[in-house]
């Protein structure tokens, strides 16, 4: 019975990490306070109590690597920098987590968004800079609700140990350079094929990047397309019917519910909600993209994915040949 309170209590603050931003940027009229707040809220998804007495570690490090990488992505955003930006980035996140064996997420939030920031360039720095203070706002209700959680159940010890970076682990190291690599490269070809939201060609290529092996990454991709398609079907409908901006915002609560509710015990099923709740908060700022948005996420899932099959490949013949040496 604990467990599935439990459960429950965790979904709860998943929505309310969504329903606060969107409730405060409803009182006052800034629907962009409330969609980038939903991302930094996203942080939450970090909170992985099987880390045990790394848990409150891990978000802390995340947490304090997101505070400070954001106002550089938001510095760059728009110039070719920011594609070497995302590979310093993703391989001192990657690495950093990797090697303290964090389970959960890795990297990937933390590049989603900043990927997110960094291609912003066509509005100005000083929105750029005040869209980071809007994302950080939405990190510290995700981190509030965590420390509560934590309080309430795991009573984790909430540590600040300072992670030691040396490269002195091979393997960790080759998966984050590695990582890096491709990230930038799903980055540069997303900036290249001048499509809206092209860093969600970034977010697809990671999400198979963190597979371990080749027959997990294949796994992985072909349920992130079935989940990436069929969002993109509900998504459409979502655009086509609704069109309240008050609707959307509990569309979008009631998705985030599900995901964390989900994403534990069905990766598939936690996937096919990513997508449309993420076309659900741009279409409440940037309404005149319409079903473009959707043509494009259905683009990037494709294009993305393959990039990251190519890089789990690469990888695994890099390390049959160290094991062969």
């Amino acid at each position: 019975m604990k467990k599935i309170n439990r459960h429950v209590i965790h979904t709860f603050f998943g929505m309310s990490t969504m329903a606060i931003p969107l409730l405060i940027s409803g009182l006052f009229h800034n629907l962009w306070l409330g969609v980038m707040s939903c991302f930094g809220a996203l942080i939450l998804m970090y909170y992985v109590p099987a880390n045990q007495q790394k848990t409150m570690s891990q978000l802390l490090i995340v947490d304090a690597i997101s505070v400070l990488a954001l106002p550089i992505s938001a510095l760059l955003a728009g110039s070719m920098a920011t594609v070497l930006w995302i590979g310093i980035l993703a391989f001192s996140s990657q690495y950093i987590l990797t090697k303290e064996k964090m389970l959960g997420p890795q990297a990937f939030f933390i590049l989603m968004i900043n990927g997110m920031l960094s291609s912003l360039g066509q509005i100005s720095i000083i929105t750029r800079l005040l869209f980071t203070l809007y994302i950080i706002f939405g990190i510290g209700i995700a981190t509030i609700f965590a420390l509560i959680e934590n309080w309430c159940y795991d009573k984790y010890a909430i540590t600040v140990r300072l992670t030691s970076v040396k490269f002195t682990q091979r393997i960790e190291f080759m998966r984050a350079v590695n990582y890096s690599l491709f990230a930038m490269l799903a980055y540069f070809i997303g900036i290249h094929s001048h499509l809206n939201n092209y860093y969600w060609l970034l977010v697809s290529a990671i999400t198979i990047l963190q597979a371990e092996n080749i027959p997990t990454a294949r796994h992985r991709q072909y349920h992130y397309v079935i989940a990436g398609v069929v969002g993109c079907i509900f998504a459409l409908l979502i655009y086509t019917t609704i069109h309240e901006t008050f609707l959307l915002m509990i569309l979008a609560v009631i998705l985030m519910g599900i995901i964390c509710f989900t994403m534990p015990k069905s990766y598939l099923v936690g996937n096919f909600f990513t997508t449309p709740i993420a076309l659900i908060l741009f279409k409440l700022v940037r309404p005149e993209l319409g079903t473009n948005l959707i043509i494009t996420r259905l683009i990037a899932i494709l294009i993305g994915t393959s990039i990251g099959i190519v890089g789990v490949v690469v990888f695994d013949i890099i390390m049959r040949q160290i094991k062969s040496l």
